[in-house]
């Protein structure tokens, strides 16, 4: 009994790993929610934060299983109350390492961005509507995997350009890429400080 315990234990967390970045899948939803639904649909979520029309929630009584591993660190982001995002915290290098390895099995090597400035390097795979990055941030050893619904996000990152607007040039003694770059360093900063990673 104790042996059929364990075997269906592996396939469940075989068919959890596999099932829940199959591409389909991602574009439908993520962890059993669907793209877009809404907050009010949803049960068993606590607020974490809420900045603009961007809001964050956790299940406090759920533990999630991502790669095999059991975790708790889920965070779910939602635009005027629709679901666009998941963020999860990743708890250790072994576990980016298999993360990072399962994706590219998966959705074929990443897009690879080095922020030398602020040691941030994010590797980014698009599956249709979903983008989905894996960030180390280098500096503190934090690393975290994010799941996006494009069209959604972009509606996000719209409304934070009408939030936050760009400085003008005339306002910064730097060229105009690095004005961005601080720009966008800030913004990821906010988002960051926002989700408590």
């Amino acid at each position: 009994m104790k042996r059929f315990k364990q075997i269906l234990y592996g396939l469940v967390l075989m068919f959890i790993s596999a099932g829940i970045l199959h591409g389909t899948d991602l574009q439908e939803g993520f962890l059993g929610t669907n793209w877009g639904a809404d907050i009010s649909d949803l049960t068993g979520l606590s607020k974490l934060s809420q900045k603009g029309d961007v809001s964050y929630y956790r299940n406090p009584q759920k533990s999630y299983t991502v790669f095999g591993i059991d975790t708790a660190n889920v965070i779910f982001g939602f635009f005027k109350d629709k679901f666009f995002a998941v963020y999860i915290a990743v708890d250790s290098i072994e576990v980016f390492d298999r993360t990072k390895n399962h994706l590219t099995q998966k959705f074929g090597s990443p897009l690879t961005i080095l922020k030398t400035k602020n040691q941030q390097t994010i590797f980014s795979w698009k599956q249709t509507n979903t983008r989905i990055k894996l960030k180390l941030y280098e500096k503190d050893g934090k690393i975290k995997l994010a799941f996006y619904n494009t069209p959604l996000a972009r509606k996000v990152n719209q409304a934070q350009r009408e939030i936050f607007p760009q400085i003008p040039a005339e306002d910064f003694s730097i060229d105009n890429r690095s004005r961005q770059q601080a720009i966008d360093d800030r913004r990821l900063k906010q988002a960051i400080d926002v989700m408590g990673f």
